[in-house]
């Protein structure tokens, strides 16, 4: 009788099966996590986006803010007061849809604050059609009126 030494086929396939019983998991749980780096990217680039608008609207005289809905063809680096063009400086990012809603807040008779509520919808992924929002909310108060 001679002795052998080494692994047999199927001592090394039950160790792959092991081994990719192990693996599969690890796998799924990276690639998953690159998947939410992706959507917190995106997120932090909306927000990033929608801050930049809220910030150069609160920059404004309080007499100069626009009252009104502005789709994303009314945010533009360009003025035309004609067209009612809100003059943004936005980042370019033909992903992003921003959509800014002003509106006016009254008490008793006078008005108060300037509401601003900054819509930004953006696509979940770059291989997904599905779209996200995130929303921005602000109050601006008239400080003409004491």
């Amino acid at each position: 009788m001679s002795e052998r030494s080494g692994l047999s086929l199927v001592e090394i396939m039950v160790s792959m099966g092991i081994l990719s019983l192990i693996l599969v998991p690890v796998f799924f749980t990276f690639s998953s996590g690159n998947r939410n780096m992706m959507i917190s990217e995106n997120e932090f680039r909306a927000h990033t986006a929608a801050l930049e608008i809220i910030e150069q609207l609160i920059s404004l005289p309080f007499k100069h803010i626009p009252v009104g809905i502005f789709n994303s063809d009314a945010i533009t680096g360009k003025t035309d007061d004609d067209l009612g063009i809100v003059p943004f400086n936005v980042s370019e990012n033909p992903d992003f849809k921003p959509e800014v809603k002003i509106s006016e807040i009254k008490k008793n008779g006078r008005l108060r604050f300037k509401k601003i509520e900054v819509k930004i919808d953006y696509p979940a992924a770059k291989t997904d059609k599905r779209e996200r929002k995130f929303v921005l909310k602000t109050l601006v108060a008239n400080e003409e009126n004491k």
